[in-house]
């Protein structure tokens, strides 16, 4: 009876946090959403620094404005629906900012802007993650050769170390 007397109040106790955490996080939740609904490009202090937003957006791997625009996040994580407004200074477009990769061609020259001999030397550049997210190269695919089949003529012309 003891045991069962414990654990009645072990799981109240538990009950009871799980409860309050709740209601904390509902009122900075409805704190941070009201904060981030207020703002406008003059009051940015209320939102994520732009690279900071930028890297989330581009973590949740949307392939879209519309499927960014679509998506909502209950946690802390619920970015403005209007970035280009918020961050306009430092707005590049939307496939910046959501990291989509680069329709084929353009990919390629940038690809080859690089100077990189190999696919073991492009492949260690997105492993190493030496790519800063404002250069153009970090929306280059990981692998190519599998994005872009239908185009895929070899990692020489990718790299435009072809010489024949």
């Amino acid at each position: 009876m003891r045991l069962f007397a414990s654990l009645f109040l072990l799981l109240s106790s538990a009950s009871s946090f799980v409860m309050e955490r709740n209601r904390n996080l509902s009122a900075s939740h409805l704190s941070r959403t009201s904060l981030t609904m207020s703002a406008t490009a003059k009051d940015k202090s209320a939102l994520y620094p732009f690279k900071e937003a930028r890297k989330i957006a581009r973590g949740h791997g949307f392939s879209s404005k519309e499927e960014f625009i679509e998506y909502t996040c209950p946690g802390a994580y619920q970015l403005p629906k209007n970035p280009q407004e918020v961050w306009s200074e430092d707005w590049k477009g939307w496939e910046d900012f959501l990291g989509i990769c680069h329709a084929f061609e353009p990919g390629r020259e940038i690809a080859r802007s690089l100077k990189i001999q190999s696919e073991d030397e492009y492949l260690a550049l997105f492993k190493e993650k030496k790519l800063e997210d404002d250069d153009p190269a970090s929306r280059l695919p990981y692998r190519p050769d599998l994005k872009y089949k239908s185009e895929w003529k070899g990692w020489d012309d990718w790299l435009g170390t072809d010489t024949g």
